[in-house]
């Protein structure tokens, strides 16, 4: 009998992943195709599902834009059910879909009922395990603190993959990775350089804040809507130190600001090591600071200087 999937998700690379996870499984030499469905519509791929391939190996179809069966005709959606459940099909059939869509269409809930179904959720992917796994198969060592720095710089999961790729051949010689090489290779995203600039303020390391804002500068990061970045910043702690004395653990706060674990570390880390005075202290100044440049009474790089020198 046919094997029927569906994977929602909402990272491409996770999924192709899973996808190439379920063929491994398969002791089966297939002929591999994949349709889009914005582009190729239903008609294509019941042809191909109802012909015999050229060398009669069984078929492994991606239908990717999965979400485009929701509008197509009931006569359409009916054929493609009955072409599923051929008991004699060792074809796998894969829907893929990567973007929202109404869960509860009849449609999509006709199909859902002969697939199997697989969520692969970003939010939800352990980074940090996946780092080690990787580093692990490949003979590579990286302490837990590199570990957690680079699982705080991905963004998505193929950003996550070629950043390991990038640090792998960087230290092919020795295989030891670090948080300085971490550092070295990668680019951090926007959002860590202005976490590593709130890390300063808090400090009252002025050489690293002016090191930070000399950085965001070169990122043509303008002085007011870096103002506007720290309240967001800080506003952030302020929520995370409030949790953190609910007793909200790492994976709480990864799932209540849809961030990654790495991330999420950092956050609890920064929550545990200030008072909430100090928070609310700066979150009181930027506000001000925010008024005064929008209302024309201080120029914007002037007056984030100063909140760096008071």
């Amino acid at each position: 009998m046919a094997h029927n999937y569906i994977i929602t998700t909402d990272d491409y690379s996770s999924a192709m992943k899973k996808i190439d996870e379920i063929k491994n499984s398969f002791n089966e030499e297939f002929e591999y195709t994949t349709y889009d469905l914005e582009e190729d519509g239903i008609y294509s791929l019941i042809d191909d599902l109802t012909t015999i391939s050229l060398f009669d190996n069984p078929k492994f179809i991606v239908v990717k834009q999965a979400y485009a069966l929701l509008t197509m005709s009931d006569k359409a959606i009916n054929e493609l059910v009955s072409i599923m459940n051929d008991v004699n099909s060792q074809n796998v059939l894969i829907y893929l879909f990567t973007s929202s869509f109404d869960g509860n269409n009849e449609k999509y809930q006709k199909i859902k009922k002969f697939s199997i179904y697989i969520n692969v959720n970003i939010k939800n992917m352990p980074f940090d395990k996946y780092i080690e796994r990787t580093l692990n198969e490949n003979g590579y060592k990286m302490d837990s603190k590199a570990i957690s720095l680079l699982a705080s710089y991905a963004t998505s999961f193929s950003m996550l993959i070629q950043s390991l790729d990038v640090l792998m051949l960087y230290k092919s010689n020795n295989k030891i990775i670090t948080d300085n090489d971490v550092r070295l290779m990668i680019s951090a995203p926007l959002d860590d350089n202005v976490y590593q600039l709130v890390e300063a303020v808090l400090n009252n390391d002025k050489k690293r804040m002016f090191s930070c804002y000399n950085d965001l500068k070169l990122n043509s990061v303008q002085p007011s809507f870096l103002v506007s970045l720290l309240i967001n910043k800080f506003q952030e702690l302020y929520n995370v130190y409030i949790l953190y004395k609910s007793n909200a653990s790492q994976a709480d706060i990864a799932t209540t600001f849809n961030v990654s674990p790495g991330r999420a570390y950092y956050m609890l880390k920064n929550a545990k090591a200030y008072s909430l005075d100090i928070i609310k202290e700066n979150l009181e100044y930027l506000n001000q600071l925010d008024l005064e440049i929008k209302s024309g009474k201080i120029d914007q790089s002037l007056g984030l200087e100063l909140y760096f020198l008071r």
